[in-house]
């Protein structure tokens, strides 16, 4: 089992100061989650007043400048709202310049008020994602000079520079969290898969990676050679009750945060009403997410027994843990990475 951090963080000025203040207690956690072994850290991209990181690229390479080992990445790259050489260059140039640590999680993003920002129609964002990851992936592996004629973008003799240093290039991770047929994409193409086990439909996320794996096999792909990566909020405390103050009250102001966030009439996203009408946050108790798992809360004890539950259940490889959420203070996250790398992690080694 691999664990790595996620900062899809919310800010708020009266706990988290100043701008250079909030990124540099977020690099300062990046940094000491190498010294404590753990595999990676993600940044992921919105482009919501506040929330998560708009140029992910920018402060991933900053993290991969302090560290030597830790992987970088992304959770994810809105595809669809960029255009797809530009993040080609931009993750090779951190691929080559962070020696070959990216890995690369894309996805369409479920706001549609940043689609209105940029001015993208939302009704297209499954078929630019899908098209774009497919570009970027043949700018990555393409020998010499290409082409690529699509509905969206065409290039005509093209030559790419840097390639990746990984090859054939970095990993991928696609996304999967409500939509079927986003899990049968990722399998189709080979790519491993991040999901978010945070959802609150557990046999949902289950029965959509078995879609996943399927499509892997008649895809001609061994399951057995990808990641099945999920997203959890993670706080490890000295007692659950400890656990429940400092880490799971901060959970809950970020559903509350994230559930608000395409609220709007004007911009509701398919995803959110998927959400509303039947596995939204909002409808249950904190106590009612912890029995149903789709918490990383906890003393060790209770960590290490959910981790082999996500093992047996979704068939995890991976945990992506999202740290630093719902204004939880800087003191509380580097506690919480310390506790979890040094009493439940090497339960897993």
């Amino acid at each position: 089992m691999k664990f790595g951090l996620l900062y899809n963080t919310d800010y708020y000025p009266e706990v988290h100061g100043s701008a250079l203040r909030y990124y540099s207690d977020i690099l300062e956690e990046a940094q000491y989650a190498e010294e404590l072994g753990y595999h990676a850290v993600w940044f992921g991209e919105h482009h919501y007043s506040g929330y998560s990181f708009g140029a992910p690229a920018v402060i991933a390479m900053a993290a991969a400048a302090r560290t030597k080992r830790i992987k970088v990445g992304t959770g994810v790259s809105l595809i669809p709202l960029n255009h797809p050489l530009r993040l080609a260059e931009e993750y090779a140039m951190l691929d080559v310049l962070s020696g070959g640590r990216l890995e690369y999680g894309i996805g369409r993003g479920f706001l549609n008020y940043s689609y209105q920002l940029f001015g993208v129609n939302p009704d297209e964002s499954h078929d630019r994602y899908r098209e774009g990851a497919d570009l970027i992936v043949k700018a990555w592996t393409s020998d010499g000079v290409f082409s690529f004629r699509g509905a969206f973008w065409q290039l005509e003799d093209y030559s790419f520079f840097p390639k990746p240093l990984q090859k054939p290039h970095p990993p991928i991770f696609a996304s999967g969290a409500i939509t079927p047929e986003s899990y049968e994409w990722a399998g189709k193409r080979g790519h491993h898969l991040g999901t978010a086990f945070f959802i609150p439909a557990p046999e949902m996320v289950k029965a959509n990676i078995a879609i996943y794996r399927d499509a892997l096999r008649n895809s001609g792909y061994d399951p057995a050679t990808r990641e099945i990566a999920g997203v959890y909020q993670m706080y490890c405390g000295d007692s659950w009750q400890e656990a429940r103050e400092h880490g799971g009250m901060h959970a809950l102001q970020y559903y509350r945060f994230f559930e608000a966030l395409d609220r709007r009439s004007a911009h509701v996203s398919a995803t959110y009403e998927r959400y509303k009408r039947g596995v939204g946050f909002s409808r249950y108790s904190y106590e009612e997410l912890d029995a149903m798992r789709v918490l990383l809360i906890g003393e060790p004890e209770t960590l290490i027994e959910r981790i082999r539950w996500s093992r047996e259940f979704y068939g995890a490889t991976y945990l992506i843990l999202e740290v630093a959420q719902g204004g939880e203070p800087h003191a509380y996250v580097m506690r919480s990475l310390e506790r979890f790398a040094k009493y439940v992690m090497p339960a897993f080694a």
